[in-house]
């Protein structure tokens, strides 16, 4: 009986191994070769993500402001997230508000118009129709937007700051995960010469 498990178990291992000698051979992906974009064919916008290309659409940082958020200039959205822990006062509250309904359009309509680009480069890459001098407007456009995008985010990051007390960004600071709530502020590690 055992010598019958052992064979049976033998014969299994060669049946894997030669299906997997066979799937290279046929060229069948495994994880190593299989793309991260893969996920991408079906967005509507290939080349982005459907989280970017909604991102985009409605005008959220995505991202963009990380610099910002990473050195303690605490994120609008996130604050007001956060408000009741924060104890921020309605008068604060207010203020970021007024900061977003600033921001939100304008961020928005930059999105909107850097998925419209987006498009454009991938249709002509789709379309075969790109040449060098297409490609460099089209992305050189694109950066100028993406620019713009960002700017736009980390301007409201940089407004919110001076209507907070170093105590409120350092909570902030540690609900966001970024410090322990006993941990001071550290000094900036790449020092400005």
């Amino acid at each position: 009986m055992r010598g019958r498990f052992l064979t049976y178990i033998g014969a299994v291992a060669v049946f894997v191994f030669a299906g997997s000698l066979l799937a290279a051979h046929l060229g069948y992906s495994d994880e190593k070769t299989l793309s991260p974009y893969v996920e991408q064919l079906g967005s509507s916008v290939r080349g982005l993500s459907p989280q970017e290309v909604d991102d985009l659409a409605n005008g959220r940082g995505a991202g963009y402001a990380r610099t910002a958020e990473l050195n303690s200039y605490p994120g609008p959205r996130h604050l007001l997230d956060m408000k009741q822990e924060l104890g921020l006062s309605s008068g604060q509250v207010t203020q970021i508000e007024a900061i977003i309904a600033k921001m939100q359009p304008e961020a928005k309509r930059i999105g909107q118009e850097i998925l419209r680009r987006e498009m454009q480069l991938s249709a002509a890459f789709a379309n075969g129709t790109i040449s060098e001098t297409d490609l460099k407007a089209l992305v050189e456009n694109l950066a100028v937007l993406y620019g713009q995008f960002r700017v736009t985010h980390l301007r409201a990051h940089l407004q919110v700051k001076p209507l907070l007390s170093e105590e409120k960004i350092a909570k902030y600071n540690a609900l966001r995960g970024y410090t322990s709530s006993s941990e001071m502020p550290m000094e900036h590690p790449y020092p400005m010469h």
